[in-house]
């Protein structure tokens, strides 16, 4: 079924596998809007931290954000996903908003404490409510396009802000990281694309394997576990299947031992797990002892190398590769992966409250 185009075409009928095909492009075009933006306001301060607000596909920018640059700055990161800012969160401090709409209600209500309590403040989004604010209170924007699912925005919602802290002086990006990563998304746009045939497409090839089965994902404290956790929602949102997610090494402090009860259940599952080559001796020894104690009560495992050298070419290589496959998982079902009407209903009841 995934290479008739036609077929494709009828079921994704508001275009979510060509806004994913086309994530190359929308990170180049992210990378001038971060070129152009007017940052000088918030240039070389020395910030006492930074805290990251935003839910769903725009929370997941901060989660992968704080996964790149926690171990090469020396200023804590926090991220808030709800309406309160921590406590210690206060004057000196950057607060960076992230809100594909502009609108979400827990970033507007985080972002005005941290205007009351004189934070500096850098917004992300593409109007609505945050945008206003960022205006009338002379703040810093990063105004990106609209029309999209925030999931499938993920390029605008994350590069300029990721851009932007080197251009600040916060961290310190690379070139070459930068030129690399997006090397490898234009290589793997070119592979996972529909016109490739299923024999030859590894993000088809995924989703056929994961069709029926329940998916687990595992990554590795840090940077994996992010792309985990991200790929586990792109499966609840896009293929429209529960699924979860968890990290090496904590889950052998708990789950591993979960595996032993309801074989029955848990052999319609399928474990995904994302291997770094680079990873440490003692996480590798723990993931392949752990496959080993617990591989006869899943139904398949599943090994995805992480391709890349830079953490940033890690990160989005892999994020991506989840992304095309969640896709192609929900056109295999039949289902048209754009429409959320669970959030929608839940916003519409909530907005009774206001």
């Amino acid at each position: 079924m995934l290479d008739d185009l036609d077929r494709i075409k009828d079921i994704d009928k508001e275009g979510m596998l060509e806004v994913e095909e086309k994530f190359y492009s929308q990170l180049l075009e992210a990378r001038e809007i971060a070129k152009k933006s007017k940052l000088e306001k918030i240039k070389g301060s020395k910030f006492g931290g930074i805290a990251f607000l935003g839910m769903g596909g725009s929370g997941f920018a901060s989660d992968i954000i704080k996964a790149l640059i926690k171990d090469d700055i020396d200023i804590p990161v926090e991220i808030v996903k709800g309406y309160n800012l921590p406590s210690f969160v206060k004057v000196g401090w950057l607060v960076v908003s992230i809100s594909y709409s502009g609108n979400t209600e827990e970033t507007i209500s985080a972002t005005g404490q941290a205007l009351e309590r004189g934070c500096e403040i850098l917004i992300i989004c593409s109007g609505g409510k945050l945008e206003s604010i960022a205006r009338s209170n002379n703040k810093t924007i990063i105004k990106i396009p609209s029309g999209l699912q925030p999931r499938g925005a993920i390029g605008y919602l994350f590069f300029p802000a990721y851009l932007a802290l080197d251009y600040i002086d916060v961290a310190k990006i690379p070139s070459m990281d930068i030129e690399e990563a997006l090397d490898l998304i234009k290589e793997k746009a070119g592979l996972y694309r529909r016109e490739v045939e299923s024999d030859k497409n590894p993000a088809k090839k995924l989703a056929l394997k994961i069709l029926n089965k329940l998916p687990i994902i595992y990554g590795t404290e840090g940077l994996l576990a992010v792309v985990a956790y991200r790929l586990k929602c792109e499966f609840n949102e896009n293929s429209k299947t529960p699924c979860w997610c968890n990290e090496f090494p904590e889950l052998n402090h708990n789950e591993t031992v979960g595996w032993e009860r309801l074989k029955e259940i848990t052999k319609k599952f399928i474990l995904l797990v994302f291997r770094d080559k680079d990873e440490g001796l003692r996480i590798k020894t723990r993931i392949e002892v752990t496959l080993n104690l617990i591989k006869e009560n899943i139904g398949e495992v599943v090994e995805i190398p992480v391709e890349g050298k830079s953490k940033l070419a890690k990160a989005l290589s892999a994020m991506y590769l989840g992304d095309m496959v969640s896709v192609y998982l929900a056109l295999l079902a039949g289902i048209d992966p754009s429409p959320v009407k669970k959030i929608q209903t839940l916003k519409a009841e909530l907005a009774k409250l206001n």
